[in-house]
């Protein structure tokens, strides 16, 4: 019963910490990217024409293509 306890504690701190950093652009895509498109090559596209208006962590996300200027 013990290693069951602590096997589920493993798990939710594993699956949490997973999903943390699985969409620093959910925020932003839902901003300015909300026409119900989920393709994600027209996503980043769309990001991308928004992208001096990003958060840092989607900017980040992003890499290089995103950098303002």
């Amino acid at each position: 019963m013990r290693y069951l306890g602590l096997l589920l504690t493993f798990e939710v701190l594993v699956s949490t910490a997973a999903f943390a950093d699985v969409a620093p652009c959910s925020k932003d895509r839902l901003k300015f990217c909300n026409d119900g498109n989920t393709a994600p090559e027209k996503v980043r596209a769309c990001l991308l024409l928004h992208k001096d208006e990003l958060s840092d962590a989607c900017r980040a996300r992003l890499g290089d293509q995103a950098a303002p200027g």
